[in-house]
């Protein structure tokens, strides 16, 4: 998250989420401390989002562990193919948000 923060709307768009799912995780994380939702400052409409400090280092502990993991699991393919593995996860990913984006529910059809 940037230093100035998110909207919740730019959060659901990264996550390839439905607000109300973000909403909800949202009010449980700032509950708990680690984010802190304001007024945005252009739009009253909006909220700006901003990790509080446990947030941050619930982040990195947390990011810790997932590097790790994602080295355990690349281990099993040969290290000449990791990188070309992960651009084609990438791609994959990449699209199935536009197929998301493209689904009837999403677009309240």
């Amino acid at each position: 998250m940037e230093q100035d923060g998110i909207t919740q709307r730019e959060l659901t768009e990264f996550m390839s989420s439905d607000p109300n799912t973000v909403a909800s995780l949202l009010e449980r994380m700032e509950n708990a401390g680690l984010v802190q939702r304001q007024a945005h400052e252009k739009d009253r409409r909006a909220r700006r989002l901003r990790l509080r400090t446990a947030g941050r280092r619930k982040y990195e502990d947390c990011r810790a562990v997932a590097m790790a993991m994602q080295e355990e699991i690349l281990s099993a393919l040969p290290e000449e193919a990791r990188e070309q593995f992960l651009e084609q996860l990438d791609t994959v990913a990449e699209a199935c948000r536009l197929a998301a984006e493209r689904s009837p529910k999403r677009r309240g059809g």
